[in-house]
C-alpha cells in the first residue's frame, strides 16, 4: 500500500513538472518569443506596401510649372520564388514590357530581387496586378506606385531645373536641392488573404508619406524662351560652338533667364553630352577679355589720385605699349586717347600704361567687392569661382594682362553681377534665382534681394554708366544699341587658350555685358558667343543677341503691363547695317 502511494507521488510529482515545463514554455513564446512568432505569421499572412512621396514641384515667376509628376507603377520581380518561369515570362509579355526572350534570359540570369520595369503606364500596371494575383504570381512579381517626372519645357530649361534617376536628382536644381524636393517616403501593413491576396487591415499600422516641398524661381519662361531662341539662332549662323545669356532685373538681382544652347532633352538625358548637363553662364570658367576693363575704370575712378589719372590723355599711336619687355598691341593705331576713350575704343596698351598708376592691392580689393573670384551662390551644382591673382603675384607685367581680361577667369554670373553694381549706382545686390520654397502653397522659406555692400562710391557708378553708354554709341558696342532705350555696356574678346600651344589665333569667347536704360535701369543682360567661325569680334558676335533680347523684352512689357516708355522694336534699327570698330579684348 506504501509502495503504490509514493508511486502515485512520483506520478504526480513528474506531471506536474510536465505542467510546469509547459506553462513555463508557453510563458516564454508569449512573453520572450512573441515577436519572433509575430515575423513569422506576418511573413505569411501580411505583406507591406512602401508608399511613395510625391516630389515635390519646381515654379516659375508666373506660377507656371517646370516639373511635373505621374502616376505610374514599377515592377519589382523576385525569381528564384517564381514557380513556373516560362508562365511568368508570358504574362509580362502579354503586357507588351518586353520580348519573351529578354524577359526569359533576365528571369534566369538573376538570383535575387531586381527592378524588371520602371515608370510602366499605370492602368497597365494595375491590371498587371489583378492578373498575378489571379496566376498566384504575386508572391515573387511587385507592382508598386510610383510617380514619373515630366519636364513641360524640355530643352527651355534644362539647365537649370536639370532631372531625376530613379529616385535622386542627378543634375540642376533636382539634385541640388534633392533633399527639399524629395520628401520622405510611407508604407502600410496588409493582410493577405488564402489566395494571397492583400487588403488593409484596420488595426494594422501604417506611416503616410509626406511630400516633398516646391521651389518657386524668379525665372520668367517668356524671358527664358526668348534668351534661348535668340542664341539658337546666333549660334547657328556664325557656326560657333555654343551660347549662353543671363538676363536679371537691374533693380533687385533677380535672375529672369539663364539659358545656354545647345541644350538637351532632361526626359532622354542619355542621349546627351554628360557636360551639357551644367548651366555654362554659372559653371563655366573663362578669361573675359574686355568686358574685364570695367574693373580698372572702376579702380582709377576710385583711386585716391583719381582726380589726376583722369584728367591726363594716354598716347597709344604707336599700337602697342613695352611693359618689363613684353609688348602688349593694340588691333588698330587709336592715336592719343582720353581717360574714357581707354574703354570706349577698348585699348590694350593704354589700359595696361593706366595699370601702371594703381597699387595691385587697390584693384583686388576692388575685383574681389565687384564680386570676382567668389561664387555668387544662386543655387545650381558647379558653380565657378573664377580666379583673380592676390596682390603679391600681381608683377607690373602680370598686372598689365590682367586689367584687360587676360591671366583672370570669371564665369558669365559674375560678369553680370558687376555690371548690375553699376546699374544700381555701386551698390552690389547679390544675383539670386530661387524666390520662395512653399509646402501645399504655404511659404515656408522666402528669398529676396540682398544688398551686400556698396562697392563703388555712387558718383563714380555714375561716370561709368556715362563711359559705357559711350561705349555702345561710339565704340565696340554700336550694335547692342536697341532704339528708343539708352543702353549702357561693354564688349570683350578673349582669345582661348590651347594646350601646349598658348592663346589661340582662331578660337575666342565673346562677350557683351551691359544694361538699359541707362536711368533707372529695368534690365542686366549678358550674352557669351564661344568660337564663332564666322566673326572675328565680340561687335558682330555677341551684341546682335544683346539686342534682339533687349527688344523682346521691351515688347513683353510693353504687352504685360508698359513699365517701360513706348519704345520701338527696332526691327528697321538705323544701326543695323553699321559694322563696328574691332573689340581689343
Amino acid at each position: 500500500m506504501k509502495q503504490s502511494i509514493n508511486r502515485s507521488k512520483v506520478l504526480i510529482a513528474a506531471a506536474a513538472a510536465v505542467w510546469t515545463g509547459l506553462l513555463a514554455y508557453l510563458a516564454y513564446v508569449q512573453i520572450g518569443r512573441w515577436k519572433h512568432y509575430e515575423r513569422e505569421a506576418f511573413g505569411q499572412q501580411g505583406e507591406t506596401l512602401g508608399l511613395q512621396a510625391a516630389r515635390g514641384r519646381v515654379f516659375e515667376k508666373g506660377g507656371r510649372p517646370l516639373t511635373l509628376n505621374r502616376s505610374c507603377c514599377s515592377i519589382r520581380i523576385l525569381p528564384q520564388w517564381a514557380r513556373d518561369k516560362d508562365t511568368l515570362a508570358g504574362i509580362l509579355v502579354g503586357f507588351g514590357l518586353a520580348e519573351r526572350s529578354a524577359i526569359t534570359q533576365e528571369l534566369t540570369r538573376r538570383k535575387r530581387l531586381f527592378w524588371f520595369k520602371r515608370q510602366v503606364d499605370y492602368a497597365a500596371g494595375d491590371s498587371l496586378r489583378r492578373v498575378l494575383v489571379e496566376r498566384q504570381f504575386s508572391n515573387c512579381t511587385y507592382v508598386d506606385d510610383d510617380n514619373a517626372r515630366l519636364y513641360p519645357y524640355g530643352e527651355f530649361c534644362a539647365n537649370i531645373v536639370g532631372f531625376t534617376g530613379e529616385d535622386h536628382g542627378l543634375a540642376g536644381l533636382e539634385c541640388e536641392y534633392d533633399s527639399v524636393l524629395r520628401g520622405s517616403g510611407g508604407w502600410v501593413l496588409l493582410q493577405k488573404d488564402a489566395i494571397g491576396r492583400a487588403f488593409p487591415y484596420p488595426s494594422f499600422p501604417a506611416k503616410r508619406p509626406v511630400a516633398g516641398l516646391d521651389i518657386h524661381l524668379t525665372l520668367d519662361l517668356d524671358v527664358q524662351q526668348v534668351c534661348y531662341d535668340a542664341l539658337e539662332q546666333r549660334v547657328e549662323a556664325c557656326g560657333a560652338l555654343k551660347g549662353s545669356a543671363v538676363v536679371m532685373d537691374a533693380s533687385s538681382g533677380a535672375i529672369l533667364a539663364l539659358a545656354d544652347y545647345p541644350g538637351y532633352d532632361p526626359m532622354r538625358f542619355a542621349a546627351f553630352p554628360t557636360e551639357r548637363y551644367k548651366s555654362t553662364a554659372v559653371s563655366d570658367q573663362f578669361e573675359p577679355g574686355s568686358s574685364f576693363k570695367l574693373v580698372v575704370c572702376a579702380a582709377a575712378l576710385e583711386s585716391p589720385d583719381s582726380a589726376r589719372i583722369t584728367r591726363q590723355t594716354f598716347d597709344v599711336s604707336s599700337g602697342y605699349v613695352e611693359i618689363a619687355n613684353r609688348k602688349i598691341h593694340d588691333v588698330h593705331n587709336n592715336g592719343v586717347l582720353d581717360f574714357a576713350g581707354l574703354f570706349i575704343k577698348s585699348s590694350n596698351p593704354g589700359c595696361a600704361m593706366l595699370s601702371t598708376q594703381l597699387k595691385p592691392e587697390r584693384y583686388y580689393e576692388l575685383a574681389r567687392a565687384l564680386g570676382f573670384g567668389n561664387m555668387v551662390g544662386i543655387g545650381l551644382p558647379n558653380e565657378g569661382s573664377g580666379w583673380i591673382d592676390p596682390p603679391e603675384r600681381l608683377n607690373p607685367l602680370r598686372f598689365a594682362n590682367v586689367v584687360f581680361g587676360q591671366g583672370v577667369t570669371t564665369t558669365l554670373l559674375q560678369l553680370a553681377g558687376a555690371y548690375l553694381c553699376v546699374a544700381n549706382d555701386g551698390a552690389y545686390v547679390r544675383p539670386y534665382l530661387i524666390e520662395s520654397v512653399r509646402r501645399s502653397g504655404r511659404v515656408v522659406r522666402r528669398f529676396g534681394p540682398t544688398r551686400l555692400r556698396q562697392a563703388l562710391k555712387p558718383e563714380n557708378a555714375r561716370r561709368i554708366k556715362d563711359i559705357l553708354e559711350r561705349a555702345v554709341t561710339e565704340g565696340t558696342g554700336v550694335l547692342a544699341q536697341i532704339e528708343g532705350v539708352t543702353v549702357c555696356g561693354k564688349t570683350g574678346t578673349a582669345q582661348k587658350v590651347e594646350s601646349g600651344v598658348g592663346y589661340s589665333r582662331t578660337k575666342s569667347r565673346m562677350t557683351f555685358v551691359g544694361f538699359f536704360p541707362k536711368e533707372r535701369p529695368r534690365y542686366v543682360i549678358a550674352v557669351l558667343i564661344d568660337e564663332p567661325k564666322t566673326e572675328r569680334f565680340a561687335g558682330t558676335a555677341a551684341c546682335p543677341v544683346f539686342k534682339q533680347i533687349g527688344e523682346s523684352l521691351i515688347l513683353l512689357d510693353r504687352m504685360r503691363s508698359r513699365l517701360l516708355p513706348e519704345a520701338s522694336s527696332g526691327r528697321g534699327d538705323k544701326h543695323a547695317d553699321r559694322t563696328p570698330p574691332s573689340d581689343r579684348g
